[in-house]
Order: structure tokens, then sequence, then C-alpha cells
């Protein structure tokens, strides 16, 4: 039986209406990068590569993961032996490229949680991973009670998470890429912000100047010290949209 006109435009109109919901989640599985903005910088990596930065700062929250604080004075590495125990370290490059890293991990069967302190020439980092091939040593990672499946940075980022969950801790990212043949997503955070010296650590860093250098310009040391550059990377691995790599660097450049 032939459909009366305005009948076939309900059914069509019907049809788009339920169809819009569908759309609009499916729209939503994939998450955005952080929108071009003025205050972007660009730099190159060491492969030739250009690549944008954020001008924007995350919670230094997301610089805490089990007691040991990327942001503070203390070298991470005495940070890490106090609270999980001494281990050998591996150090790696030199100069600009240097790092030296101690590796811990779970003391419990069948959890692969790796939590991995690092410091450059100018940076502290952390990798928190569910997978052993982040560990690139030559020796065993110390075993510790306190790394578990729960370890999580003070803001709330761990193990598990989906990538909106961790959009709505750091943000929209800066860049994004996707390996669909193996469900895998990389969130990657290039930022960096110019922020002001701590009082009290300017005028430890002014002793320290003045004992070294007793005719010592204050007006040459303040605007050399009064401000630093804050350069922060993070990248978040995921694996069928479940968070399985996490990497926090931290370097504060003055």
């Amino acid at each position: 039986m032939k459909k009366h006109p305005y009948r076939m435009v309900y059914e069509v109109s019907l049809f788009l209406l339920l169809l819009i919901p569908f759309v609009s989640m499916h729209s939503q599985t994939k998450p955005e990068v952080a929108p071009p903005a003025k205050s972007d910088t660009f730099a190159t990596s060491a492969d030739g590569k250009k690549y944008r930065i954020q001008r924007r700062e995350v919670a230094g929250t997301n610089f805490r993961i089990s007691g040991v604080d990327l942001a503070i004075d203390e070298e991470v590495l005495l940070q890490a032996a106090k609270l999980f125990g001494k281990t050998p370290t591996v150090s790696r490059g030199d100069a600009a490229d240097y790092n030296e890293e101690a590796c811990y991990r779970s003391a419990t069967k069948d959890d692969n949680t790796y939590l991995i302190f690092g410091r450059g020439e100018v940076d502290y980092s952390f990798i928190l991973s569910s997978d052993s091939s982040v560990w690139k040593g030559n020796h065993v990672c110390k075993q510790s009670a306190q790394i578990t499946r729960d370890v999580a940075t003070d803001s709330g980022l761990h193990l598990g998470l989906t990538q909106e969950q961790v959009i709505a801790i750091l943000g929209l990212p800066t860049r994004r890429s996707q390996n669909l043949q193996q469900h895998k997503d990389v969130l990657i955070y290039s930022l960096e912000a110019k922020k002001r010296t701590d009082p009290q650590k300017l005028a430890r860093m002014w002793q320290l100047e003045i004992k070294k250098n007793p005719g010592a310009n204050r007006s040459e040391f303040l605007e050399n010290y009064a401000f630093y550059d804050l350069e922060v990377y993070i990248e978040v691995k995921f694996i069928d949209d479940s968070l399985t790599s996490l990497t926090v660097s931290r370097s504060a450049q003055y």
C-alpha cells in the first residue's frame, strides 16, 4: 500500500531525531585536542619535527605521586629512596639528554604495576605503567608493598582511567595519536608557563649568590631569577580506552 506523503515526511523526521543522539554519542567517543591559541609557541624535537606547546598550567597535584613530589627542591631519586628503599639506578645520555632512573614495582603476585622515577639535566619525572617493558634497566626493579594498582597522583590520575576521565583532570591535550588496528591511543600535553619564584626560595638563592660572589648586583640577580620557565610534558597511553602508562615530566628553568 502506498504511504501518504505526510506520513513519509513524519517517518523521515522521526528517524533523523532518533539519529541525533547516536551521532552525538559517537562523536564524543574520541577526545579532541586543544584548539590553537595566539599564546601557543613551537619547538623542534631531536628528530627535527616541529611541535606545538600550549601556554598554560596544570594543577601541582599532578606532580605528586605516592609521596614523591616533582615540584619540591629535594632531588626526586632521594625522595623515592626514602619512601621505597634504595635501589641501583640506570643512567643514559649526557648533557641535555642525561637521565638517571630508579625503578620500583609491586610486590604482589600477578600485579605488573611499575613506578619509575627519573632525574634529567633540568627535569624530574615519573612513569606509572602496567607494562614491564617501560623499564630498560639491566637489573630487576625493586619490589615494594607500597606499589599497587591503586597508585595515583594527588590529582587522581591512575591506571585504568578512560580518556574522558583523564581530560577531565588535565584538560584537552596538545596532540593525540591513534593506532586503530591495535586499539591504542596516546594523549600528549606539551605545556609551558612563566612563574614567579617563591620569595623564600629566592631569598635562599640570593644568600648563596652573595656567598659565592660578595659583589653580586641585586638588580641583575632579580632579573635572572625572579621568574622561571615551567615546562611540563605529560604522555598518557591507552589500550581499549584504558590508561596503561602515564609519563609526567616537570622542568623549572631560569
